[in-house]
């Protein structure tokens, strides 16, 4: 059985809820850096993202990215230990009463904010993250992709192809093209297998907009665009054509 995979981002996520999900038999990823949990988001290995506290503005962007696709988590503040134990631990921590005492002795009180505040305890940020992995994904039918400050809700449907633009990509949807930065391989990994299709080393086409193939000089019609097809990718696009 395949084990469920959370990605933790920043370093506000202590031990003690890392041991938990482990326990829940989670596998563990953690990226101190927006590049390598985007990479990693992009590529699909997590089935959760999880944040603890404030993230540097460095985040925003990968956060807007995990939020959009359903897999964030993000916990405002921690408390370790419940405050009512903390109150009646014989320990001779030196607690401040704002969320900051360690205790030294045996109460093991460790603040994430003001433990008056809706802070939650660690069974209750694994309780979040396992109804976060049993949400049925449903069929996937739209991806987003960052404009500007925005992040636009793109329609599989309405995607013609993808293409290759130096380093990245562009969506080219209706009358408009959208250039996101990812690569025709990684946008594959993203994109549902039955409905995308690479057709050469630069373009993909979504077969539901293919208008027709011609044979003899491998190409393929997409809106008005005539693609054409490399001899390597020709076999993989024709397994998924309905020939009678």
């Amino acid at each position: 059985m395949k084990k469920n995979t959370i990605l933790i981002v920043g370093l506000g996520v202590p031990s003690e809820l890392t041991d938990s999900l482990v326990r829940e038999g989670c596998d563990i990823l953690r990226a101190e850096a927006p590049l390598q949990a985007a990479i990693t988001l992009l590529r699909g290995d997590a089935d959760v993202v999880l944040s603890v506290g404030d993230l540097d503005e460095q985040w925003s962007e990968f956060t807007d990215v995990a939020l959009a696709s359903g897999k964030l988590v993000a916990v405002e503040s921690l408390v370790t230990l419940p405050v009512a134990l903390v109150s009646r631990s014989s320990g001779n921590g030196n607690g401040n009463g704002n969320g900051n005492g360690h205790s030294n002795g045996n109460g093991h009180s460790y603040g994430y904010g003001d433990p008056g505040d809706a802070g939650l305890s660690v069974t209750e940020v694994v309780e979040l993250v396992n109804r976060r992995m049993m949400e049925p994904s449903g069929a996937l039918d739209h991806i987003y992709t960052k404009v500007g400050n925005k992040l636009r809700k793109v329609p599989l449907d309405d995607i013609l192809y993808i293409e290759v633009e130096g380093k990245y990509s562009a969506l080219q949807v209706k009358d408009r093209k959208y250039n996101v930065k990812a690569s025709l391989k990684d946008l594959l990994q993203k994109l549902p297998a039955d409905r995308f299709v690479r057709v050469s080393r630069n373009f993909v086409v979504n077969l539901n907009r293919i208008q027709h193939i011609d044979t003899f000089q491998y190409t393929v019609k997409v809106g008005e665009m005539e693609i054409p097809i490399s001899r390597t990718y020709k076999e993989e696009l024709m397994r998924h054509i309905n020939l009678i």
